[in-house]
């Protein structure tokens, strides 16, 4: 019994590490490195910026040092603002062949758009510990599939471990392969954002049993449309080809919604529209293989070509970069530059691009006086996968830079000492 009280105060401490900063807000200083500041003032070498109550309060070169500041000689590092994951399951899912550990799908339910992911989100993740070791700040945190089209409401979170980790509302998700084919979908799509808007006129008679019946969804998962049809909240639409890019933005100009597309890996034949009709696009730049009819025409060039037509976009991994491996939003970025993707619009792919889309640029995503200090203090170029994080600030507090996977990888580095090591 000692034992097994000993083993269990050891797990607690272990999740204490995890969990706790190095220390709460603070004033902090960043001297001497050079600022990618994703704002006018563009890069700043030889830079310094000062961190008061969780707020950037100075950027610049000239800038005059609190005493009661914490100085961090980062000369020679590369300081960038806090890295955003915009398709992601953190916080909802632990182990993803375990049920009891994922609260993503609401599939086999009777939500659909009234899934809300709010419910099930565990700021205690050891998952967002490692994501936040490498850089990741903060993360549009998603369903990943439904019943029907509409997957629900998402959330954009905090990777600081707070009891409350919701920053923002997310998006409504839809995925339009689960509607059926093409014509299928979109008609139905389109009627029930209809029946939606008749709805909302006229609720009070319908919860009473005085209006029409007849329509496709419940109450429930129809309240939560609501905000779309009133333009409150976005679609996050879940397409590829360029058939379906094109009846995203029709929508959008038909019934008034606010529409992105995530998956877009056509969007590049249609970056003109998007960019005449300001559709904003979230793409992984390696989903560049025709694996169905949807995106036959998938292409390393999507990224690059987008930046030339002046369309908005995020870039995000796909596959694992949902959720274990989210934090790889940067090695993707740099894939993009390697195919004609500048750097300076690779890094605000992943900072202020994703902001901006998700209506908290106010805040966060790029280096400026005023906005909540997001930071990440780099060894070498953040798009490099040789490159590591030295600090990582979110919300003004410094966090150690340590996971359950890096206690691991340090617990077995020396394989002599290992539990399994041959005598």
């Amino acid at each position: 019994m000692r034992q097994k009280f000993i083993k269990l105060i050891g797990v607690a401490s272990v999740t204490a590490a995890l969990l706790n900063p190095v220390a709460q807000a603070e004033t902090i200083a960043l001297k001497g490195g050079t600022l990618h500041t994703v704002s006018g003032a563009g890069m700043i070498e030889n830079g310094t910026m000062v961190i008061t109550d969780g707020k950037i309060t100075a950027v610049g070169t000239d800038v005059k040092i609190p005493s009661d500041a914490r100085v961090i000689d980062t000369t020679g590092k590369v300081i960038v603002p806090g890295f955003m994951n915009s398709n992601s399951r953190l916080g909802l899912s632990e182990i993803s062949m375990t049920r009891d550990s994922n609260e993503h799908s609401a599939k086999g339910s009777p939500f659909g758009a009234a899934f809300d992911v709010r419910y099930g989100l565990n700021s205690h993740s050891i998952v967002i510990a490692e994501n936040r070791r490498q850089g990741l700040t903060h993360a549009l945190s998603q369903a990943s599939r439904a019943s029907g089209v509409f997957k629900g409401q998402g959330a954009i979170i905090s990777l600081d471990g707070a009891r409350d980790m919701i920053m923002a509302p997310g998006p409504m998700s839809a995925m339009i392969a689960s509607g059926g084919n093409r014509n299928v979908a979109w008609a139905k799509v389109r009627l029930i954002l209809d029946q939606v808007k008749h709805y909302a006129r006229n609720r009070s008679n319908v919860l009473k049993g005085k209006g029409r019946s007849d329509y496709m969804l419940d109450p429930n998962n129809m309240d939560a449309l609501i905000p779309v049809v009133k333009g409150e909240q976005a679609l996050y639409l879940h397409l590829n080809s360029e058939n379906d890019i094109l009846q995203a933005i029709a929508l959008k100009k038909d019934m008034d919604v606010k529409v992105i597309i995530v998956g877009a890996s056509e969007a590049w034949r249609v970056a003109a529209d998007l960019a005449r009709e300001n559709v904003a696009v979230v793409i992984d730049p390696q989903d560049n293989l025709p694996t169905d009819f949807g995106n036959a025409s998938a292409s390393y060039g999507n990224a690059a070509l987008l930046e030339k037509a002046g369309v908005n976009f995020a870039i995000t991994p796909g596959g694992m970069g949902a959720n274990h491996n989210a934090y790889m939003v940067n090695q993707v970025a740099g894939i993009a530059v390697g195919h004609g993707l500048s750097w300076d619009m690779a890094l605000k792919s992943i900072t202020l691009a994703p902001a901006q889309i998700f209506g908290i640029d106010k805040d966060y995503g790029s280096l400026e006086k005023g906005k909540i200090a997001n930071v990440v203090v780099w060894d070498g170029d953040p798009l490099e996968v040789t490159s590591n994080p030295d600090h990582v600030i979110i919300k003004g507090t410094e966090f150690e830079l340590k996971s359950r996977r890096s206690m691991l990888r340090d617990r077995y580095k020396d394989l002599s000492k290992a539990p399994f090591a041959m005598q």
